[in-house]
């Protein structure tokens, strides 16, 4: 059986929102389940895990990104179709939940370092998609592109965990450079932190507003992030 953990419930005779930002959703969870809750998938030491102990800042990220009109503040527009369009391969309703513009504005205030490695694993997609299929991600069919995201997958990482390192720009240690593996885990792990902090990808995963599920049920999306 799922154990289930309560959270705050609304005082009597409020009117329930219609829709939750990413920072009431977090809070709502810290409240309830403080320590215990860990988004599936996501590595303690990747910047997402930070970005999302920051309850400002993912605010802030979250209002630009759903705005209307709002466009990318560091991604340039094909980076940025490109991450939605593999976002939605890894993980369905990541279009919906805003995951690409709310990436793009954590990096916006992100440290170069890590600017720096999001661009190399996105880069490193997009180029093995080019050597295997002559074309960029945006433009490879849908089983190319679940074939791609297989062989990622399922390739050896140059180092166990496969994020790397502060300071080590994109390179493991002992100079090995990261396989398309590393590459795949970097990318993923920003999405799901992403998807899985919006209201959409919370209630995925058994919350109800008032409720959580203490144990996640098995993740069925490509890539295995359960």
């Amino acid at each position: 059986m799922v154990n289930k953990i309560e959270l705050p419930v609304r005082a009597e005779g409020e009117p329930a929102p219609k829709s939750l930002g990413r920072r009431e959703v977090l809070q709502g969870l810290v409240a309830g389940v403080a320590a215990g809750f860990a988004i599936p998938g996501l590595a303690a030491g990747h910047p997402m895990q930070q970005h999302l102990g920051d309850h400002a800042k993912v605010a802030a990220a979250d209002a630009k990104a759903n705005a209307p009109g709002a466009k990318p503040e560091f991604l340039d527009a094909h980076q940025l179709e490109t991450l939605g369009s593999l976002a939605e391969t890894i993980v369905p309703g990541s279009t919906r939940a805003r995951v690409a513009p709310f990436i793009d504005q954590l990096l916006a205030v992100d440290t170069a370092q890590n600017q720096r490695e999001f661009l190399f694993a996105l880069g490193g997609l997009e180029g093995e998609s080019i050597k295997r299929y002559g074309h960029p991600w945006k433009r490879l069919t849908q089983p190319q592109q679940v074939e791609l995201l297989t062989a990622a997958s399922t390739a050896a990482p140059a180092r166990e965990g496969h994020d790397w390192p502060a300071g080590q720009s994109g390179a493991a240690p002992e100079s090995k450079p990261p396989t398309l593996r590393d590459h795949f885990e970097h990318l993923k792990q920003w999405i799901v932190g992403a998807y899985y902090s919006s209201e959409i990808g919370m209630r995925e995963l058994g919350w109800t507003g008032n409720m959580f599920f203490a144990s996640f049920p098995g993740c069925e999306h490509p890539g295995g992030h359960s």
